[in-house]
């Protein structure tokens, strides 16, 4: 079994990271996961090959290298587009590039003439303890969840909300993120808005405490390369998934709960099939085999 070793931008909390790195570890018996802090420490277990997730060091990655491991750089944003040279050095160093979309990896390959690979981000499905139960409700209540600086999305729906409630229809919004004590006050003029901190270990719980997850892609040119991973977690909680930005959807949604219980299912059985992190730890043993076998 080749041996694996995970180099994650950030700890279990960040989203990235735990289905990156942390979660398709636990599914690699001979996997390791090293945080930058151990790396300073002088800590790095011997492996087949290493994995720098997000954040990369160049002169560490030709170390491994000229050890004997294969180095992989992935990546789940557009990092040359702010930072061409560096970028391009790791790209360049690394034996293969892994990138979190479809989108992003083309766009990487267009920039860069070098190929990427793609794997998913995916879910530990034992993560997901609570799953919603969908019923008539009143009010619907929707949730947002994610990192506070991602809340611009969420204007993209705010006049469909407004038009909602206009017409009648008891609908209320709770933005799950970072920074609870920050409010909205343009959509808080429009519905009933609730704050409640983001935590790993509540993520479940919350989100199937909720009837929609409203999740507006994000603006302009980034928003065409992000993962879908929230979409995946709202499926995994039984949620249906809507951006709000199609009023006549929306409104179906709200007014009828089959519909949402049929969605909710649908998209529950496609994170089943296709977005367990058991998947992505055998693409990448797969790849990293592949590449030794080069």
């Amino acid at each position: 079994m080749t041996r694996v070793v995970f180099i994650p931008a950030g700890d279990l909390t960040n989203a990235g990271s735990r289905m990156r790195a942390y979660w398709p570890a636990r599914h690699l018996p001979e996997a390791a996961v090293v945080t930058w802090e151990e790396i300073r420490g002088g800590e790095m277990p011997e492996a087949d090959a290493y994995v720098f997730q997000k954040l990369v060091d160049v002169t560490l990655m030709r170390s491994l290298r000229d050890g004997g491991a294969r180095v992989f750089w992935d990546v789940c944003d557009p990092a040359w587009w702010f930072n061409p040279t560096d970028a391009r050095e790791a790209a360049e160093v690394a034996d293969g590039v892994v990138a979190s979309s479809w989108p992003l990896a083309k766009d990487f390959e267009e920039w860069s003439g070098l190929k990427a690979h793609m794997i998913p981000d995916r879910l530990d499905l034992g993560h997901f303890t609570h799953q919603r139960e969908q019923r008539e409700t009143r009010p619907v209540r929707f949730i947002w969840f994610g990192s506070a600086q991602n809340r611009i999305a969420l204007y993209a729906a705010g006049a469909n909300l407004a038009r909602l409630r206009a017409n009648g229809h008891e609908v209320a919004l709770t933005v799950f993120d970072n920074e609870p004590g920050t409010s909205l006050p343009a959509l808080e003029a429009e519905l009933p808005v609730f704050y409640t901190r983001w935590a790993l270990e509540r993520e479940a719980e919350t989100l199937a405490a909720h009837d929609i997850a409203l999740l507006p892609r994000y603006p302009g040119p980034w928003g065409q390369v992000k993962s879908r991973n929230r979409t995946f977690t709202a499926w995994a909680a039984g949620l249906p998934v809507t951006e709000g930005t199609d009023y006549r959807s929306l409104r179906s949604l709200v007014t009828d709960e089959q519909r949402r219980r049929e969605e909710a299912a649908e998209g529950r059985g496609i994170v089943r099939q296709y977005y367990s992190s058991e998947q992505s730890a055998a693409e990448w043993q797969g790849l990293i085999e592949e590449y030794g076998n080069g």
